[in-house]
């Protein structure tokens, strides 16, 4: 297992879920400085403390390991990069909205948004010169 690819994990499952590193480190019943080592890598991590950072995240294990060492979280990030901050804090208040028409509203607002942003953007470029 690559401990900084885990460790990646492991801070995007913990800032997903809302927790401080302090908060993650009392519901696994270790310091928050091993939890800042695991999550830049710097210390190697067993699989029976994967596992309780998995219960604490309320987490499948799976989701930080798979068969062929490729790992992934329950939301799959390889399809736009790496998560950012930003992004991760957009997620977690987005999931703390209860209502779906409130959901539903705020994703037309976004789309429409990233439309004007597109268009915006498509006229700033240059036109191809014709032949």
């Amino acid at each position: 297992m690559d401990k900084k690819y885990i460790g990646d994990l492991i801070r995007l499952a913990r800032k997903t879920a809302g927790l401080s590193q302090m908060e993650l480190a009392e519901r696994v019943g270790i310091s928050y400085q091993q939890i800042q080592k695991y999550e830049k890598g710097i210390s190697e991590i067993s699989i029976a403390r994967l596992s309780q950072i998995a219960d604490a995240l309320n987490t499948p294990l799976g989701s930080f390991i798979a068969e062929d060492e490729k790992t992934m979280v329950s939301e799959s990030i390889s399809k736009y990069g790496a998560v950012r901050d930003d992004e991760i804090e957009l997620l977690r208040l987005f999931r703390k909205i209860k209502s779906k028409k409130l959901k539903n509203g705020l994703l037309v607002m976004i789309k429409s948004i990233a439309e004007l942003s597109e268009n915006k953007d498509a006229k700033k470029k240059p036109k191809a010169l014709a032949s």
